[in-house]
């Protein structure tokens, strides 16, 4: 039993796990979104102001998931850090007080902008924390961490709310407070920064004023339409099973399957996955999660359904630890998290319009989505075998042969 701990978390730094437990307890608290129509609509207000406010959340999320590069450029990983997760507990007690319509979008769009922003610095300390080796398991860890805390988060968040809405503001001011408390105990300088003098082990084109490679621009577009696709579990898939002659609990069902199987897989997995050509793991997971979905083309049955649930599922184990880390590997030393941000900002933006686009496509035919699915397929599987080998390649001319395809290390 020790030595298959061991195998699973060994590698785990204090920093990895710091952030890892901060992203849980971030998450925990992140109920806040969830139940943000609830809360307008608690204090009497209309659809037409609940939506503008949940667009204007979501737009305020991506903007601060690309923003976290500069943050980290700016103030440092731990700074970073510390700032997202602050800005995140001083707004969840800011909401608990505010009431009038525009101070409650403001406060929300910020609170959702430095929850947002904290997930690629912490991917990013993730990244330059661990050896090469161990890099897509220790993400996998980070993703248990966060999925746990996603997870736990809405029946917590329930749970508070059957007490009043101020308790459930309340209580995600102080999951956030807890998670910035913790992160005081994040180290100062991570990674190699942590062994080499300031000045030493960097390359051209580091810092904030380095060219993003058009390559890995490409690929992390990629994956957004990745998470597009994987984003239609909450939009043209529940339209589909609530259209059907299924139980309506069914739909809870599959969504807890995959929750439960990425919680108990991904770890393992990653142990096999890692060692796999990024390439190969990246086109596989795309080819699932597109597959997946685009398996509902031949009926919503229960058969096709649990199928689908499955293939999807094992696209994200495969998929999301080894975006990260082939984002931290390819990227110049010091310009980790300018990638993970970027990265970041691609996968969120597809998380926010995947269900609406879904739906879309959805009133326009039943069949529309998982077509469109299937051609998503082709692109991204054709456009990530494509690319991914040439991002490799670039960042090996470009740090003039002197270091494998894996590593970039970033000062806190």
């Amino acid at each position: 039993m020790t030595r298959l701990f061991r195998s699973y978390f060994g590698g785990v730094t204090r920093a990895i796990a710091i952030v890892s437990l901060g992203v849980f307890i971030n998450r925990l608290g992140g109920f806040f979104t969830l139940f943000l129509t609830l809360i307008l609509t608690d204090r009497g207000y209309e659809p037409g102001h609940i939506t503008f406010a949940l667009v204007a959340v979501a737009v305020a999320g991506m903007a601060g998931a690309g923003v976290a590069g500069k943050l980290s450029d700016w103030l440092g990983l731990r700074g970073a850090l510390l700032l997202s997760s602050t800005l995140t507990a001083l707004c969840a007690f800011a909401s608990a007080v505010v009431e009038q319509f525009a101070l409650t979008v403001v406060v929300s769009c910020l609170l959702n902008a430095g929850v947002q922003a904290y997930g690629p610095a912490a991917q990013t300390v993730v990244g330059v924390e661990a050896s090469d080796d161990r890099r897509v398991g220790m993400f996998a860890v980070y993703r248990l961490a966060m999925n746990l805390g996603v997870t736990v988060g809405p029946l917590l968040g329930a749970f508070l709310m059957d007490w009043s809405m101020t308790a459930l503001l309340v209580g995600n001011g102080i999951a956030a407070t807890a998670a910035t408390l913790l992160l005081l105990a994040l180290p100062r300088r991570l990674g190699r920064a942590a062994a080499v003098p300031d000045g030493e082990g960097k390359r051209r084109g580091t810092g904030p004023a380095v060219r993003m490679n058009r390559g890995f621009i490409g690929a992390a577009v990629l994956f957004g339409l990745i998470s597009l696709v994987y984003a239609q579990q909450t939009g043209s898939l529940a339209l589909a099973i609530h259209d059907s002659d299924h139980d309506q609990k069914l739909y809870g069902w599959l969504l807890t399957l995959n929750a439960v199987l990425v919680i108990l897989v991904e770890i393992p997995l990653s142990r096999y996955s890692s060692r796999w050509a990024r390439r190969t793991t990246v086109v596989f997971g795309a080819v699932c999660v597109c597959g997946g979905y685009a398996v509902n083309l031949f009926g919503i049955s229960l058969g096709v359904l649990i199928a689908g649930v499955l293939i999807w599922t094992l696209g994200e184990i495969l998929v999301a630890p080894v975006a990260a880390a082939f984002s931290t590997e390819v990227a110049p030393d010091g310009a980790a998290s300018k990638y993970l941000s970027f990265l970041g900002l691609c996968q969120t933006t597809g998380m926010s319009i995947g269900p609406a686009a879904g739906v879309f496509a959805y009133s326009h035919g039943t069949s529309l989505p998982w077509a469109m699915c299937a051609v998503v397929l082709v692109i991204t599987a054709g456009g990530l075998f494509y690319l991914v080998p040439r991002c490799q390649l670039a960042a090996k001319v470009s740090a003039d042969g002197s270091r494998p395809d894996s590593t970039s290390r970033q000062p806190a």
